[in-house]
C-alpha cells in the first residue's frame, strides 16, 4: 500500500458514502417500528420478530460478502463491482417498505416488512462492507486512518441531520387532522420514495467518485471461488483475534443498545413526554449538531489520550447521558411534561450524547482498521472485507435485535397501538414501565461494553511496531492472501 496522502476530492466522495447508511439506520430507527405499529396496526411482537429474521440474515451475509470480496477478482477490483450492484435495488426495497398495499394486515403485512426488510439490509451489505474495506485500503497511517473516519462520520450525521428535518418538517408537519404528524399515514410512502431515490444515487456517487483508487488498492491474490471450507477457517481464524472479538463484542452491545433506545425514541418523544413535532426535531438536532460539532476535534483527543481511552472517553459520556433524563423522571427528580425546564434539559441530555455518539463514531471506525493490520500480521491475508463485515453486522443489530427487543417490550406491557390514542389516554403504570425499558434497562448493555472493553490490547506502540513489521514483511514478498496492483 503507497504512503502517498489521500486527496480531499477522495476522502470527500469516501465520505460521502456514509450518508446511505445514515439514510437507511435512521429511517429504520426513528420511524420503521413507530410507522408498522402505531400507525399500520401490526402487532408489536409480529413486528419485532421480523426484524430479528432480518437480523439473522445480516448475521449470514454481512460476513459472507466481505469474505467473498476480499478474493474477488475483476477490472474493477475486489470492491467497486458490490458497490455499484447494490444502489438500484436498495432504494426500490427502501421505497416498498414504506408503501406496502393499502388494505393489509396481519400476516400479510408482517410478511411484507420482512420481505423488504431482508432486501435492504442485504443490498446494503453489498455496499457498505466492501466500502468500509477501501476506506481501510486507501491510507495505513493511523492518523490518516482517523480523518478519513471523521469524513465519512461527518457526512453521516450530516445525513441524518437533513433526514430528521425534512421528514418532520416537510412529510410530518401538523395538520388539524393529525397534531402529531408523525401519526398520519399518508405522507410515508413519499416519504420512502424521496429517501430510497437519495440513498441510490448517493451509492452511486461515491463509488465513481474513488473508481480512480482501484489501481491503488489491494488485489486479491486468491482463486476467485471461495470454498466453504475456506470461509469457514477464515472464520475461525478471526474469531481468535483477541482484540477483534473484544472489539466486536463491544460494538454489538453499544450498537443494540442505541437500537432499542431508536427503537423506542418516537414512542417515548410521543407519549411518556408527550412532544409535538417540532419539539422532537430540536432533540434531533441537538444529538446529530453536538456530534458533527465534535467529530473534527476526536483526532486530536485520540492524539492525545490513544484511541482506547478516547472510546472509554466516549462510551461513559454517551451511557449517563442517554440514561440519566428517564431515570431522573422515574424517581421523581426531573421536571414534569407541563414544566418550561423540560425541553431544554432534554435538549442537554440529547447534545450530551452527540458529544459522547461522535467520539465513538471516528475512534471505533479507526480501531476496526488497526485490528485489520494487527489479523494480517498474524494470518499474512489482507481482510478487511471479513472484518468490516462482522462490524457492519453488529451496526445493523442496531436495528435488528434492537427492533425485536423494542417490540417484545411493547408487547409485554400492552402499550396501545390504535393511532388515535392521546398522551393523557395511557396508564400511569404503561408509561412508567415503558420508561424502565428505554431508561435503567439500557445500562445494562452499557456497562458491559466498558467491562469488555478493558481487555481490548491494542495500543499506539504496538499499532506502528506492527506497521513496521508488515513493510519489512512487504519487501521481502508478496502477502499470501494479496499483492498489490502493479
Amino acid at each position: 500500500m503507497p504512503e502517498r496522502p489521500v486527496s480531499i476530492p477522495i476522502k470527500l466522495a469516501f465520505g460521502s458514502g456514509q450518508m446511505a447508511e445514515a439514510i437507511k439506520s435512521n429511517s429504520f430507527e426513528l420511524f420503521l417500528l413507530f410507522y408498522y405499529v402505531q400507525v399500520l396496526g401490526l402487532n408489536p411482537v409480529w413486528t419485532g420478530t421480523a426484524m430479528l429474521v432480518a437480523l439473522v440474515m445480516d448475521a449470514i451475509t454481512d460476513p459472507l460478502i466481505g469474505s467473498i470480496s476480499d478474493n474477488f477478482k475483476s477490472r474493477w477490483g475486489r470492491r467497486h463491482p458490490f458497490m455499484y450492484a447494490s444502489a438500484i435495488p436498495f432504494g426500490l426495497c427502501f421505497y416498498f417498505l414504506f408503501a406496502p398495499p393499502a388494505g393489509l394486515q396481519g400476516i400479510g403485512l408482517a410478511a411484507w416488512l420482512t420481505v423488504f426488510a431482508v432486501g435492504i439490509r442485504v443490498m446494503i451489505t453489498f455496499f457498505m462492507v466492501p466500502y468500509y474495506a477501501v476506506g481501510a485500503e486507501l491510507t495505513e497511517h493511523y492518523r490518516d486512518r482517523t480523518a478519513l473516519v471523521a469524513y465519512r462520520t461527518m457526512f453521516s450525521f450530516a445525513g441524518a441531520i437533513a433526514i430528521s428535518a425534512i421528514a418532520f418538517q416537510v412529510f410530518f408537519h401538523a395538520t388539524p387532522e393529525y397534531p402529531q404528524g408523525q401519526l398520519n399515514p399518508a405522507p410515508y410512502p413519499l416519504m420512502g420514495l424521496t429517501f430510497g431515490l437519495a440513498a441510490a444515487l448517493i451509492i452511486i456517487g461515491s463509488t465513481a467518485g474513488t473508481h480512480s483508487q482501484i489501481p491503488h488498492l489491494h488485489r486479491s491474490g486468491h482463486d476467485q471461488h471461495l470454498s466453504l471450507r475456506e470461509y469457514l477457517q477464515e472464520l475461525i481464524s478471526l474469531l481468535h483475534n483477541k482484540a477483534f472479538v473484544a472489539f466486536f463484542l463491544v460494538s454489538l452491545s453499544i450498537f443494540v443498545m442505541l437500537g432499542l433506545q431508536k427503537a423506542l425514541a418516537l414512542h417515548m418523544n410521543t407519549y411518556f413526554w408527550a412532544l409535538q413535532s417540532q419539539e422532537i426535531v430540536y432533540l434531533l438536532y441537538a444529538f446529530f449538531g453536538a456530534t458533527i460539532i465534535t467529530v473534527p476535534f476526536v483526532k486530536y483527543i485520540i492524539d492525545r489520550l490513544d484511541k482506547k481511552a478516547t472510546m472509554n472517553l466516549g462510551l461513559w459520556m454517551l451511557l449517563l447521558s442517554l440514561i440519566a433524563p428517564t431515570t431522573l423522571r422515574l424517581i421523581g427528580w426531573f421536571p414534569g411534561n407541563d414544566s418550561d425546564w423540560l425541553l431544554p434539559l432534554l435538549i442537554a441530555g440529547q447534545a450530551g450524547a452527540g458529544f459522547g455518539g461522535g467520539i465513538l463514531a471516528v475512534s471505533t471506525g479507526s480501531i476496526v482498521a488497526d485490528i485489520a493490520d494487527h489479523h494480517e500480521l498474524r494470518t499474512g491475508k489482507r481482510q478487511e472485507g471479513l472484518l468490516f463485515g462482522f462490524f457492519t453486522f453488529a451496526s445493523k443489530a442496531t436495528s435488528g435485535a434492537g427492533h425485536f427487543l423494542a417490540g417484545l417490550a411493547l408487547g409485554l406491557i400492552s402499550f396501545p397501538i390504535e393511532r388515535d390514542v392521546r398522551p393523557e389516554e395511557i396508564r400511569p403504570d404503561t408509561l412508567f414501565e415503558l420508561g424502565l425499558v428505554y431508561g435503567p434497562s439500557v445500562a445494562i448493555f452499557g456497562l458491559f461494553c466498558i467491562a469488555v472493553f478493558s481487555t481490548y490490547n491494542i495500543t499506539r506502540a504496538s499499532h506502528q511496531n506492527t506497521l513496521k513489521i508488515l513493510r519489512e514483511r512487504r519487501k521481502q514478498k508478496p502477502l499470501a492472501g494479496e499483492q498489490l496492483n502493479s
